[in-house]
């Protein structure tokens, strides 16, 4: 399996990404393109440039330091990415952090040990959760970190899209203490419309994990998307037949947009509206008489 792997962040004292107290690992990757995408730095697997005006405070020594002379002094239009190889000096003179790396390669046992440095805050319910981008992008990295934290007596989440080979999925199953899997929409052109890939794997490899771990399925809740009755039903009515009995809804929010300025990169998700609080409560009145416990914003 691959010993190194490409880490966009590692995310302390996480609260919101499996239950306790957990270290969430964001891995780079992922083969969907889902519109609202709060991660947009998690979906390339190489590493990226940030570039972060409000920290740049002016003091130049990136100008000098850039040998492809691209960059500028001007905030506004600090550096031309088109011509930008990424090499990354830049964010290695910044003192401010304006311009930063984004996605760095760890070995295994590097990931280890920063995994285990919160050991001590773990309890009995808290541990490591994968996430991204799509962990299963990085699929031998990432089972060999699962693995590894197993043999460490280290609780184990997997924050997954569920689109993987479904031998991939079945192995990771073996080291996986709890997936939070996400359903999209259950209509299989829709789903392929606003992420990139149809849903039919991901439904199978969500059939075929039933019972071999705990599931909670993450219902990212969209407005015009994925929120009408009929698919809450049909999602509800799916995990109900595979005795999944918790469904967190996780209502679009804006939080990201910062960082697709940061990026370079034009936001997909800036027509989206926010859901008003009598919508969001609907939908989780829907999904709770099918007997399914639900959670609005993963309160676990």
């Amino acid at each position: 399996m691959d010993s190194t792997g490409i880490i966009s962040e590692i995310k302390r004292f996480a609260t919101h990404d499996g239950p306790g107290i957990r270290t969430a690992v964001f891995l780079k990757g992922c083969a969907l393109n889902c519109k609202w995408c709060s991660n947009p730095e998690t979906k390339e697997l190489n590493p990226q440039l940030y570039f972060i005006p409000k920290r740049c405070k002016g003091y130049g020594s990136c100008i000098n330091a850039c040998p492809e002379k691209i960059i500028s002094s001007d905030i506004e239009n600090k550096f031309n990415r088109e011509k930008c190889t990424s090499c990354m000096i830049c964010a290695e003179e910044c003192i401010y952090g304006a311009f930063q790396q984004i996605g760095k390669e760890y070995t295994i046992d590097e990931i280890i040990r920063e995994i285990k440095k919160d050991l001590s805050f773990y309890g009995n319910d808290g541990g490591v959760t994968l996430s991204g981008g799509e962990p299963l992008f990085q699929h031998e990295f990432s089972i060999s970190i699962l693995k590894k934290c197993k043999e460490e007596g280290i609780n184990t989440v997997l924050d997954t899209s569920g689109y993987a080979a479904p031998e991939i999925m079945i192995e990771a199953s073996k080291y996986t203490d709890l997936f939070l899997y996400d359903i999209k929409h259950m209509n299989s052109e829709k789903h392929k419309k606003e992420t990139g890939v149809d849903n039919k794997i991901i439904l199978e490899n969500l059939s075929a994990i039933s019972g071999k771990a705990s599931i909670r399925i993450s219902l990212p809740l969209i407005p015009g998307f994925n929120d009408n009755d009929k698919n809450i039903e049909e999602t509800a009515r799916f995990a109900k037949s595979l005795n999944i009995n918790f469904i967190d809804i996780n209502p679009f929010h804006n939080l990201g947009a910062d960082k697709y300025c940061y990026l370079g990169i034009a936001n997909p998700s800036k027509d989206y509206k926010l859901m008003g609080k009598e919508d969001i409560l609907r939908v989780k009145k829907i999904i709770e008489t099918f007997g399914i416990k639900t959670t609005i914003g993963r309160m676990m």
